[in-house]
């Protein structure tokens, strides 16, 4: 009744879920049967009281799967310690050398130093072409994935759209709020916490 869901069940079958977020203050068990004879009682037996489930899910495919739930929370938490001034130089300093391992990791990891002079240096540089995906070999593409991708998402998210602990906002009212996500799989509803302490949940 915490739920404020309705679940059928057909005999001993376990219940599905039917309505969310019923808007009443109090739910009581319902019973349907087909029978002829007016005045016919019914038992209810084994009656369970269930709460507030605690599991919700990501919400996919409409909202980002988990795994990107998970990489998002990571990367606000680390965007909230950048701003910390305890952390900033450390998360600085780190970041700045996983994007120096972009050049070895592509070139091969190769510093090969030119005896030329400063004009024959800048002609290489403009005359050098980047090797394409396609021509990077396995372990130079794994290490980008580990070392580079990484810093990467950091500076420019890897999944912008709705997700489990994001925010999101309401069209006609412009109210925001937190999605917590959803109470079963494939569901177009979505749990949301408001901003306002004095909204509810929907």
């Amino acid at each position: 009744m915490e739920a404020r869901t309705i679940s059928f069940a057909k005999n001993n079958k376990e219940p599905k879920l039917a309505f969310e977020d019923v808007d009443a203050s109090e739910l009581y068990p319902c019973v349907m049967f087909y029978s002829s004879n007016p005045g016919e009682k019914v038992e209810l037996h084994d009656l369970q009281m269930r709460g507030i489930p605690h599991d919700l899910l990501p919400g996919d495919p409409l909202c980002s799967p988990y795994p990107t739930v998970l990489l998002e929370a990571a990367i606000q938490l680390i965007r909230r310690l950048y701003h910390i001034d305890n952390w900033t130089v450390h998360i600085n300093k780190y970041m700045q050398a996983r994007l120096e391992l972009i050049g070895p990791i592509v070139n091969g990891g190769a510093n090969e130093k030119l005896n030329t002079s400063q004009n024959e240096q800048f002609t290489n540089v403009i005359e050098a072409k980047a090797p394409a995906v396609s021509k990077l070999s396995e372990s130079q593409l794994m290490a980008l994935c580990c070392k580079v991708w990484p810093v990467l998402a950091v500076i420019g998210g890897v999944d912008s759209g709705l997700r489990a602990g994001g925010q999101c906002r309401h069209k006609s009212s412009g109210r925001t709020a937190t999605l917590l996500g959803s109470l079963k799989a494939g569901s177009t509803c979505a749990k949301l916490q408001w901003e306002e302490t004095e909204v509810s949940i929907r």
